[in-house]
């Protein structure tokens, strides 16, 4: 691969983000399947097109249409050419491009009486089409129609599916499009908020994933934006509240969860305003700054021998259930507001200050980090982009993404390759920086192991081999950000 050469990359001044980068991708509008004779090596539009013909048939068995021709290309060539008696040479001339055709087109009527089944990776005019009556519908809610079946669809079409209880897969097969384009079709179900039929689960979005997020934030249970997705944290939260109040801990906010939900939320909003803030309890695995109070005040009162660290473990636990013991109170190990203000009230007749609390900085988790990336594959690419809602360029997606681990990344790629450390060889969670439309780096993306990258480029956000001749002659190195 190219080295970079780091000092010459810092005289440049380059504020661009990296829109440019897609100039030099192959476009699916120049592709003319059959001009030229292609084979292993080669990477052009063509063999895009070929990708997309042989994937359709059931030839190519990949997620990705890449534009470079290698081994699974080949192997999908063979094939073909073995079930249809051609030379088995894996390359795809004048026969072979003349057989993928007519096959295309002799199965092209077939369309009169069913659809053709779309996934997350088709792409083209059926997809565009199936966007827009989602869109009618209100069911797909992104403000673009792209043409490529990506997350973002996949999630449309299951709610879509579970609100017309049908089977509830994410790809639209014959029964679903016949239903989306049904003159019957029916129009979204606005569930009753009192009735949650099969549950809100990870991946759902919308109205009541919002209200859900907003009754837990409420509770205490939920510290993120109100984003309207069922993602993670939001699953964290409603576990955390079933574990509390004793119900079975499946991350799923059935209609059980719900109740139990809004039933602490109602008696929160009947208590009288008060003056002082609301107090979380504190519990066993609870962290953070609360803790970091509650370790303090204890020590200061000698219910709690040990290190301040911010974490509620056992010896905490012990400690205030101590506490509760020798206060008349409920003997739970449970932070509640009545102890907490016990508490304080104790602290301050002894006259000490106790420690200030201190913020912990949060550690790098380099699975998370992947794990996150990999949940935004197929987010739409769009230039200035740095949120799910509008989609990504190739440094707001790291932006966005680094953020998410508390780290501040600037807004170009030239600039984070700036900040950066250099390392010979990339490892999972480093960033690694290419430079295709102008000198110096101007597209970068997170190494995610065996020779791999996930980023957002011309497709939107996707995975790469850094093996394929487009990439690794434009490769300028890699650097840890954390």
């Amino acid at each position: 691969m190219k080295k970079g050469n780091a000092n010459a990359v810092k005289t440049l001044v380059i504020s661009s983000a990296c829109a440019g980068a897609i100039l030099l991708l192959p476009s699916k509008g120049e592709a003319a399947l059959g001009d030229q004779v292609l084979k292993n090596g080669m990477n052009n539009p063509d063999v895009k097109e070929l990708q997309r013909e042989l994937m359709k048939q059931g030839y190519l068995k990949s997620k990705y249409i890449t534009g470079y021709y290698g081994p699974l290309t080949t192997n999908a060539v063979k094939e073909f050419q073995r079930k249809h008696h051609l030379v088995i040479d894996g390359v795809t001339g004048k026969m072979t491009v003349k057989a993928i055709t007519q096959k295309t087109a002799a199965s092209a009527p077939k369309k009169a009486t069913g659809y053709t089944t779309l996934k997350q990776g088709s792409q083209g005019y059926e997809v565009d089409r199936l966007q827009k009556r989602l869109k009618e519908l209100k069911f797909f809610t992104y403000s673009k129609i792209t043409g490529y079946y990506g997350r973002i669809t996949a999630e449309a079409v299951k709610s879509y599916q579970r609100a017309n209880h049908l089977s509830v897969t994410g790809i639209a097969d014959d029964t679903t499009q016949k239903a989306i384009f049904s003159s019957a079709s029916p129009a979204p179900v606005k569930t009753p908020a009192q009735a949650v039929p099969d549950g809100l689960q990870k991946n759902d979005r919308g109205q009541m994933v919002y209200e859900l997020q907003s009754s837990l934030k409420s509770l205490g249970y939920y510290k993120y934006n109100l984003d309207s997705i069922f993602g993670r944290i939001t699953e964290a939260g409603v576990k955390s509240f079933q574990r509390t109040y004793k119900l079975p801990v499946t991350g799923v906010a059935d209609s059980r969860t719900m109740e139990k939900i809004r039933a602490e939320v109602g008696k929160r909003n009947e208590k009288p305003a008060s003056t002082t803030p609301a107090v979380q309890a504190l519990k066993l695995r609870s962290t953070g700054q609360e803790v970091y109070q509650l370790q303090s005040n204890l020590k200061v009162l000698g219910f709690y021998t040990y290190k301040v660290d911010s974490i509620f473990g056992k010896i905490t636990e012990m400690s205030v259930k101590s506490f509760q013991k020798a206060n008349a109170l409920s003997t739970t190990g449970i932070a509640d507001s009545k102890t907490i203000e016990k508490i304080k009230a104790e602290v301050k007749k002894k006259g000490i200050e106790p420690a200030k609390p201190q913020t912990p900085a949060k550690s790098f988790n380099v699975i998370n980090l992947v794990g996150d990336a990999a949940e935004l594959v197929g987010t739409p690419y769009t230039w200035g982009g740095d949120t799910i809602s509008e989609g990504f360029d190739c440094s707001g997606f790291l932006v966005y993404l680094f953020k998410k681990q508390n780290i501040q990344l600037p807004r170009t790629v030239a600039s984070i390759w700036n900040v950066g450390k250099a390392v010979s060889s990339p490892k999972v969670g480093d960033v690694v920086f290419f430079e295709t439309y102008k000198k110096g780096p101007s597209h970068a993306g997170i190494y995610i192991g065996n020779n791999r990258f996930v980023h957002s480029g011309s497709s939107g956000v996707t995975v790469s081999d850094l093996g394929l001749s487009y990439w690794s002659s434009r490769y300028l190195g890699s650097k840890q950000l954390y």
